[in-house]
């Protein structure tokens, strides 16, 4: 932000909300900060106001001034669960799945027959140790919306987690059904059908998804997994080796290409 952005009322908090998304339209985040900070030291007490520039200090990288602003955000709007949602996630993305388990749980209080929160606290209790809990979570989101993918997607990974993979493959059949252009979904349900030996199936759904992901690394992964359990050693090898290419990183890519080379 060069020069810090101006307004004919410098009182008037809705000139600095409104030059705030003038300045978003810009592709200026840092200039729309500004502005919702002046606007909030006029009138501090507009919650859409708070949620906006927690959502900008995210985008900026300041993620420990946005964890800040939704948590001043959650004592000043007690009745607004997305304050307490977006500490869930934040908590979740800091890997603290326990306070993120009790940060959603705060906004379920606010607003219990949100399908996308009970989806989300799924998610959270998997890592958090409880998948029992997860998949109570997950059904709760699915009786609001029956077709909330991630619900599908939260709870099959409970169920995996839970050894129940003949479980987790109907769910994820379920989720197929009610979802049918949902990635994650197709991927997770690929990957198990190569765990339960299903290859030629699993095979078919990577090309489908890969049709929409080309640069879906994991499923190049999942592919190159199927070809090479049906022996088809050349198109393992260069599914690997694509999977390679796209996230060098993953050390595991190269080992099953190497393993699969000298077999």
């Amino acid at each position: 932000m060069a020069r810090k952005p101006t307004v004919t009322n410098p009182t008037d908090p809705v000139l600095w909300c409104k030059e705030a998304v003038a300045r978003i339209e810009q592709k200026d985040p840092k200039g729309a900060i500004y502005c919702y900070q002046e606007s909030l030291k006029i009138r501090p007490t507009v919650p859409d106001v708070w949620y906006n520039l927690g959502v900008l200090l995210e985008q900026t990288g300041e993620q420990t001034a946005a964890f800040g602003c939704y948590t001043k955000s959650a004592e000043m709007f007690p009745q607004d669960y997305r304050f307490p949602a977006e500490r869930a996630r934040l908590f979740a993305a800091g890997g603290k799945y326990l306070d993120a388990v009790i940060a959603v749980s705060d906004a379920l209080a606010i607003n219990p027959h949100s399908s996308q929160l009970h989806a989300n606290k799924a998610g959270y209790l998997i890592p958090a140790g409880d998948a029992a809990g997860a998949i109570i979570a997950a059904d709760a989101a699915l009786v609001i919306d029956p077709i909330n993918a991630a619900a599908f997607a939260n709870k099959a990974n409970a169920l995996i987690v839970l050894g129940k993979i003949s479980e987790a493959e109907v769910v994820l059949r379920e989720g197929r059904t009610a979802q049918p252009t949902d990635e994650r979904i197709a991927k997770l349900l690929a990957n198990l059908l190569v765990r339960s030996e299903k290859f030629e199936e699993a095979l078919a759904l990577t090309d489908a998804v890969l049709e929409v992901l080309p640069n879906d690394d994991a499923v190049w992964s999942i592919r190159g997994a199927a070809c090479a359990y049906l022996g088809r050693k050349d198109d393992a090898v260069s599914a690997f080796e694509r999977a390679m290419k796209i996230n060098p990183k993953e050390k595991s890519y190269r080992s099953n290409r190497d393993a699969i080379k000298n077999s």
